[in-house]
């Protein structure tokens, strides 16, 4: 359920859409993913990158548009292996040493757990959306996304928790959205 905080219209101008997403334990919802769809279909990134040091994915949950390149350099001091099962299709970018870099392109919306099959403990996530308002929450929760045109939205919001929100809102002018989201 969403509860707006505040709401003020300003008539004909695009809205910045912003707030704070939190657990059901009232605590912030670090990385959680917050979409907006309705208006406009999205355009591929012009640039999307993974990138792997210290054993670690970074950063550690990303978005890109349909149709978005995504680069997975090696910038560790040992050999990586990125892999996913993405739709029922599955992609290996193989072994490959630092200083590499490997690609993969998005078609298809939806979500893409990234693994290492040389090491099992790293992990990050790909959300592949097919509308150019979205935001990744910062360690306090919140978001922003600038730039939304006067309109009706699913908001949606993802948490690698398996915590959720859906839910229809009308956005005019500048908005605020604080979103609980629950398991």
């Amino acid at each position: 359920m969403l509860s707006l905080l505040s709401f003020v219209a300003v008539a004909g101008l695009e809205s910045t859409v912003s707030g704070r997403v939190s657990l059901s334990n009232g605590k912030p919802a670090s990385e959680a993913i917050v979409t907006l769809t309705g208006a406009g279909k999205s355009h591929p990134l012009p640039k999307a990158m993974v990138d792997q040091r210290d054993r670690t994915f970074i950063p550690h949950v990303s978005v890109v548009t349909v149709g978005t390149r995504v680069d997975f350099p090696n910038n560790d001091t040992v050999f990586h292996n990125v892999f996913t099962e993405f739709h029922s299709s599955k992609f290996d970018l193989g072994m490959y040493a630092k200083g590499t870099s490997q690609h993969q392109t998005f078609n298809r919306p939806g979500l893409a757990v990234i693994m290492c099959s040389v090491h099992p403990d790293m992990g990050a996530y790909i959300m592949v959306v097919d509308t150019p308002y979205f935001a990744v929450t910062d360690r306090s929760g919140r978001y922003v996304i600038k730039n939304v045109p006067a309109g009706k939205y699913k908001v949606d919001v993802w948490h690698e928790s398996g915590a959720k929100a859906t839910q229809s809102y009308d956005v005019s002018g500048e908005t605020r959205l604080d979103i609980p989201i629950r398991k």
